[in-house]
């Protein structure tokens, strides 16, 4: 069972409260049920049960005893590293990312493939497969291997561990992803949206690892988002939420891959400033970005055009303002809408810094009604590009670590 999908309440809080615990325990390396239940706001029975769970299950352990207060002596609990290790699966539409964690979500080993667009679907399976292989059989493994979490951008069924649809990845419509994988591994495995497990990420390693309501925006070769409310990730009726990529910021403008027209994924993802840069390239409008492609106008890349920015070049400036301004649009319209506590800007795309965020503050503030902006944080993910595997990974651990299993 997922328990991050669950819809029972019970399991809900019974996630939540791991996640505050270990995330606690993660940033304190110990700490006492009186520690926990003070720091988190929890109550000591909760707490009580929750580290009982754990301790019975291997993922705590006794760390010595300080004495309180009071005079008492209290028991010290931290994670026990040494519990299983997790595997943790990101593949989109130009890269396979694959990570081995331990308990305390320290990085063991980690694999990564560029993916050219267009490969074939069978060939990216087989690759995808090929490192979660390697890294199951890894030597810096330091326990065996728990759970294995998997995500991939576009529509996921977590429950039936099926990938719908990936519109950024050439023929890739309703992958039996679960079915594929578990040919290979006898740990149980997890499917989820990549913008979710990054989402994940951040939640327990991250910035807002105390926020209830926030909102992570996955700007990459596509856009996602990762919704929080009150403390849970939330999913849609059938997994759909955070489609912020397929918010209108256009009308009548470009047409998406989605099949609507004028989408923020159109101008803003990094599919699209790459190829607003080929197109304004091949017109002659950026000698400076002819000449570090030398020549190859076809390879230019999102990439490519935050180097050019930096650099000065004024076209490459102009698109990732453009880019910037779209974006804070649609996350000012998210805002309006949820009043989050906390907006996260995270993906590849966040690499061509200050340009690119400085247009999306502007936007977000030009746009969200002052009472809502006034309170909100915007902050930039430290994460990298493991994110999404990273997340991946935990709620690998957390589908096998729940009271609710």
């Amino acid at each position: 069972m997922y328990v991050v999908t669950d819809t029972d309440s019970e399991a809900r809080m019974s996630n939540q409260t791991i996640t505050l615990i270990l995330s606690y325990l993660r940033q304190n390396r110990t700490a006492t049920r009186s520690d926990l239940a003070a720091a988190l706001g929890l109550h000591t029975r909760t707490v009580a049960h929750t580290v009982k769970t754990l301790l019975d299950r291997g993922l705590l352990i006794p760390a010595g005893r300080q004495q309180s207060a009071a005079g008492r002596r209290q028991e010290l609990f931290s994670i026990n590293s040494s519990y299983r290790n997790y595997i943790g699966l990101d593949l989109g539409a130009t890269h396979i990312i694959g990570i081995l964690v331990d308990a305390n979500c320290s990085v063991l080993e980690r694999v990564a493939f560029d993916i050219r667009p267009g490969l074939g679907v069978e060939m990216i399976i087989s690759q995808l497969r090929s490192v979660a292989n390697r890294l199951q059989v890894s030597e810096n493994r330091t326990a065996s291997v728990g759970g294995v979490g998997v995500c991939v951008p576009g529509f996921v069924d977590p429950r039936a561990g099926v990938s719908i649809v990936a519109e950024n990845i050439v023929g890739w419509r309703n992958i039996q992803l679960h079915k594929i994988l578990s040919a290979d591994t006898t740990a149980p495995l997890v499917i989820e949206d990549s913008s979710r497990t990054l989402g994940v990420a951040e939640r327990w390693t991250g910035s807002v690892q105390r926020a209830s309501d926030f909102l992570v925006i996955d700007i990459g070769y596509g856009v996602g988002m990762a919704i929080y409310a009150g403390g849970e990730l939330y999913r849609g009726t059938n997994y759909k939420s955070g489609e912020i990529g397929h918010v209108t910021v256009v009308p009548d403008g470009t047409v998406c891959t989605c099949g609507k027209h004028g989408c923020l994924e159109t101008v803003a993802s990094g599919k699209a400033v790459a190829a607003i840069a080929r197109t304004a390239v091949r017109q002659g409008k950026s000698p400076m970005l002819m000449d570090l492609v030398q020549g190859n106008v076809d390879s230019i890349s999102a990439a490519d055009v935050g180097v050019a920015a930096n650099t000065g070049d004024a076209l490459a400036r102009d698109l990732l303002r453009s880019a910037g301004g779209f974006i804070g649009l649609a996350l000012a319209n998210a805002a309006n809408l949820l009043n989050p506590s906390h907006i996260v800007l995270g993906g590849g795309m966040i690499n061509a810094g200050a340009i690119l965020l400085d247009s999306v503050r502007e936007a977000l503030s030009l746009h969200t009604m002052a009472e809502i902006f006034n309170e909100l944080e915007l902050s930039v993910s430290e994460l990298g590009i493991d994110g999404s595997a990273l997340g991946s990974a935990i709620i690998a651990m957390l589908d096998t670590t729940s009271p609710a299993d």
